[in-house]
């Protein structure tokens, strides 16, 4: 008889821990994020698409986090936002006050060429994405390459960020793996970098992400100023029905499997990122926020304004689609290894 008063007993405590439990531990991060301030670091320099994406959502995210902390942004450039991903990991406080946002590409760096980095990638804890992010390769007009066809057969200068990055990945893909007659110019910085370097005319070509240059020139694409010569996406963007798309141009099972495995993180877009291992409870909470942001009415207005078009990806399934990648064929990694490692450029 004692025994099961006994239980009774417990399961009625617990039955009313669990009704109480959610509202405390929103209590609790609420009391946490309170008068506190938040950081985004954004892995390029002033200007730039990751840059002013990261600044809008600085601007109406806090409205969604318990406690509704300030929120800051700082610029961390260096090797096309490795550099920030490794503060994130090593240096950053793991207490939730600290966020990054990075190029995609940095998720398959580590698979692809262990020892270039210092972290790794599936431990972080992921927030979410805002849209897709496709690239584009582009010439410009005064150049001898206006299409694909010309890209085989007259060099052409292109300008990019570090090796593992997203403008080198596309530029050395289109090398390799395709015999573009390009010749790479890496090293700058981060893509603003690139792409002033390309209004210069230092470079004439430039592979990047087609929602920085619809950010930063508009006019480049719609008014046809460049010459677009293919889309690196797994399929068409949208905005560019007539201009195909890297995955067109595979002419075997092996090419595809190669182009599949570097493109997959474009779906991932602008992912943002805490540290690994903060707390449950406000890892949850940025995740929620992040979401919620996404659908606000006032957050979709500013981003139509910037032209920037929503397609979210929640934190888990940027953490699934790294699993994904992780259970990738080795005979298929040693392949794209071979065609991204900077000794391969010719």
């Amino acid at each position: 008889m004692q025994r099961s008063r006994f239980l009774t007993a417990v399961v009625c405590l617990l039955a009313h821990l669990s009704c109480i439990s959610a509202p405390a531990l929103a209590q609790d991060v609420a009391e946490f994020y309170r008068s506190k301030t938040v950081e985004i670091s954004v892995g390029t320099g002033p200007g730039g698409g990751y840059d002013a994406n990261a600044r809008m959502v600085a601007r109406h995210i806090g409205r969604f986090i318990p406690g509704a902390p300030r929120i800051i942004v700082a610029n961390v450039p260096g090797g096309g936002g490795i550099t920030a991903a490794n503060k994130l990991f090593n240096v950053s406080p793991r207490d939730g006050l600290s966020i990054g946002t990075f190029s995609n590409a940095l998720l398959t760096l580590p698979l692809l060429n262990p020892g270039a980095t210092r972290f790794e990638p599936a431990k972080f804890t992921w927030i979410g994405s805002l849209s897709r992010e496709d690239g584009v390769c582009i010439t410009a007009r005064g150049s001898n390459v206006a299409n694909w066809r010309d890209l085989q057969d007259k060099e052409v200068i292109a300008g990019t960020t570090a090796p593992g990055t997203t403008t080198h990945l596309y530029a050395a893909l289109l090398l390799n793996l395709f015999s573009a007659k390009i010749k790479i110019i890496s090293g700058y910085p981060d893509g603003s970098s690139v792409v002033l370097a390309f209004t210069r005319g230092e470079v004439q070509a430039l592979c990047q992400t087609y929602s920085s240059l619809n950010v930063l020139h508009p006019e480049w694409l719609q008014q046809r100023q460049v010459n677009p010569v293919a889309t690196m996406g797994l399929n068409r963007i949208p905005a560019l029905p007539d201009i195909p798309s890297l995955m067109e141009f595979t002419r075997s099972d092996r090419e595809r499997d190669i182009v599949r495995i570097l493109l997959a993180p474009t779906a991932a877009g602008r992912p943002f990122a805490a540290p690994p291992g903060i707390p449950a409870d406000r890892a949850k909470a940025l995740q929620a926020a992040f979401k919620h942001m996404s659908e606000d009415a006032e957050f979709l207005a500013e981003a139509t304004q910037a032209r920037i078009e929503v397609q979210t990806m929640d934190g888990n399934a940027i953490s699934g689609l790294l699993d994904d990648l992780s259970k990738t064929d080795p005979a298929v990694l040693d392949q794209v290894r071979k065609v991204i490692e900077p000794s391969a450029s010719k």
